[in-house]
């Protein structure tokens, strides 16, 4: 099974036991084929650790649950990271795929999902 099968496959459990919306689970799994496409040879514990986040957080925002923001020092941290600013591309290209308005809170936290992806 390839990462991709493994990626679509976690969500389709997530989505089967209701964890997830029909509607959160779809756009995961564009998010699925954009990180691949980015990244071919990325790590599989690190996207599914990005991809269930995504998932989460999609489910998060609809059902009106709020994260706690990040730590200061820790969001200052991972600005310094070399791959930040691709990460926060990658981020906004990624929730154009969707109508689900994160919020900036868990936007900072796929921004450091990102980062850990990408290197």
């Amino acid at each position: 099974m390839d990462l991709k099968e493994i990626l679509n496959q976690r969500l389709d459990i997530l989505e089967e036991n209701h964890v997830i919306c029909k509607r959160v689970a779809d756009f995961s799994r564009i998010a699925v084929e954009r990180i691949l496409e980015e990244k071919p040879e990325t790590v599989e514990d690190k996207a599914a650790m990005f991809i269930t986040h995504l998932a989460m957080a999609g489910q998060r925002v609809l059902d009106g649950v709020e994260e706690h923001p990040l730590d200061d020092t820790l969001l200052l941290g991972i600005k310094k990271e070399p791959v930040y600013q691709r990460a926060v591309e990658l981020k906004d290209e990624l929730l154009k795929e969707t109508d689900i308005p994160f919020p900036e809170t868990e936007g900072d936290f796929l921004i450091v999902h990102l980062c850990n992806l990408l290197l």
